[in-house]
This record gives structure tokens, C-alpha cells and sequence, in this order.
């Protein structure tokens, strides 16, 4: 199940690059700052499931980078 979930979030990101590669060849600027967004939305989809306690900063799920508790 792990697998199949990863290779769906492989495929939108695959998907969406597509679309980037598009826009940016029809300068279409809007399109891009829309998939940007998408991309954007997606990534943080994926870190809340790799790491749920995260907020902004990415370490062992309390938030806190690399685990420092003091920063």
C-alpha cells in the first residue's frame, strides 16, 4: 500500500513538471505560478505524511530542525 501511495505522489509530481515544461515554453506565466503552487501543495501533503509533528521545519516530527530542541 506504502509503495502504491508513493508511486501516485511520483506520478502528480511527474504530471505537474509536465505541465511546468509546457507553461514555460508557451510563456505562460500564470499557468506556471499555478503549478508551482500545486507542486507546492502537494510537497507539503507529503511531508505532513512523512512527518506529521513537523511545522516549517523539517527533522523527527517536533518541529524543531535536526532535532535541536534549542532553536
Amino acid at each position: 500500500m506504502e509503495r502504491l501511495r508513493e508511486s501516485m505522489w511520483e506520478l502528480k509530481v511527474a504530471d505537474i513538471l509536465r505541465g511546468v515544461l509546457a507553461a514555460g515554453s508557451a510563456r505562460d506565466w500564470d499557468k506556471m505560478i499555478e503549478l508551482a503552487r500545486e507542486l507546492e501543495e502537494l510537497a507539503r501533503s507529503q511531508k505532513a505524511i512523512l512527518d506529521p509533528g513537523a511545522n516549517e521545519c523539517p527533522g523527527d516530527g517536533d518541529g524543531n530542525p535536526n532535532g535541536n530542541p534549542g532553536r
